[in-house]
């Protein structure tokens, strides 16, 4: 979307892209799914979870006037639907405000789908949002861990969402959780993602501790399970011929074996480049770690994004290079990096240096090895 440029604060360094990913609920949320981590932050925020329009405008402007050629806004939750569509038609009008002539701006909106309806739609057609809408397969698997607050399934409102978004010609994803009630129906996913026309997927594993005892939550897959289920799950995919689905991590295994830099938090060499803002102004460095000891600041401390962006690097993000000796000699170092913080940081994981979902990307991407090497000649 271009912007009509009103001026704008010029840096005098370089500063290098980053994103902003936005929280302006907090952790409010019409469903109560099992697995949701972040529901956790609440107790860091007592009082009403609404972003109000001095922290939006604040937010939209200071992040607009660095001028990058693209700037990408990520609206999350809790549910973004609760702030109401007025409030993100203030979004665009700020970034109409804020933004300068011939810069791209993005945005992304991750919902349940509850909400969405006709309005929703139009407006996110209008103005060119990707919708990342949350499914996580046939009825039974979505309903199980996937419940609004009334503990009814959401899944007929899931589907009916999709089919708002479609008739409008909104571009949008599926986001699937992995869990206990789908890992091992990896095929049986697959089949009802393409019967139902779904064919950009993206993969979630649920990987989270019971908070008293510290031990898996009951939602959560072992390693065993998931390395299964993400070699089933590319088989499926292959089978199809080249694939006709877009499987975000497979999209970029496929780019690594072509010799192209690694993308995302997952696979990327150094970590996601983005800040968090929470619904008041807080700074936080990912949406993993909202919790006091991690912190940045506030878009109110008088300090320009970018230096955040610098502490996030240095108190933060330099944790994604100090890996144990045994990931700098193997084979897939340049595939995994030791994978997510946060999945380093589970109470369970014996090897804090590396991600304990460790033996399930090494079984997959051996077991995928010879497929993407193939396509890899018919790419050359």
């Amino acid at each position: 979307m271009a912007s009509e440029w009103f001026g704008a604060i010029i840096y005098p360094v370089i500063i290098k892209p980053f994103q902003i990913l936005v929280k302006p609920v907090s952790a409010d949320c019409n469903a109560a799914c099992d697995y949701c981590f972040y529901l956790r932050v609440a107790e860091h925020y007592p009082e009403s979870h609404r972003m109000d329009d001095r922290v939006l405008r604040e937010m939209v402007s200071q992040f607009l006037s660095y001028q990058f050629p693209e700037a990408v806004f990520t609206w999350q939750g809790g549910e973004p639907t609760l702030c109401g569509l007025d409030f993100f038609q203030q979004v665009v009008e700020y970034e109409k405000q804020f933004g300068f002539s011939g810069q791209r701006i993005g945005n992304a909106f991750m919902t349940n789908g509850i909400l969405i309806d006709d309005d929703w739609a139009r407006f996110f057609a209008e103005y060119s949002f990707l919708v990342g809408l949350s499914l996580d397969g046939p009825e039974d698997i979505h309903n199980q861990y996937r419940k609004d607050r009334g503990g009814k399934g959401t899944f007929d409102r899931v589907m009916s969402a999709a089919e708002v978004l479609r008739r409008h010609n909104v571009a949008f994803n599926i986001l699937c959780v992995v869990s206990k009630a789908n890992v091992l129906r990896a095929r049986e996913v697959y089949k009802f993602f393409r019967e139902n026309g779904f064919d950009f997927l993206q993969f979630i594993p649920a990987l989270e501790a019971d908070p008293e005892t510290g031990k898996p939550a009951p939602f959560t897959m072992t390693p065993d399970e998931y390395g299964k289920f993400l070699c089933e799950l590319f088989d499926a995919w292959a089978e199809d011929g080249f694939p006709h689905v877009s499987i975000r991590d497979f999209d970029v295994i496929l780019r690594i074996h072509l010799g192209e830099k690694a993308e995302g938090c997952l696979y990327g060499r150094d970590c996601g480049e983005y800040l968090l803002i929470e619904h008041n102004g807080d700074i936080y460095p990912c949406d993993f770690f909202v919790r006091p000891d991690q912190k940045l600041g506030s878009l109110f401390d008088g300090n320009p994004l970018h230096l955040y962006m610098q502490k996030r690097e240095r108190v933060f993000a330099k944790r994604k290079h100090d890996l144990m000796n045994s990931c700098r000699q193997c084979e897939w170092l340049e595939f995994c990096h030791g994978g997510c913080l946060k999945d380093r940081d589970f109470p369970e994981n014996p090897y804090p240096r590396k991600t304990y979902l460790c033996p399930a990307h090494l079984r997959f991407l051996e077991h995928s090895k010879k497929q993407f090497q193939i396509w890899k000649r018919e790419f050359a």
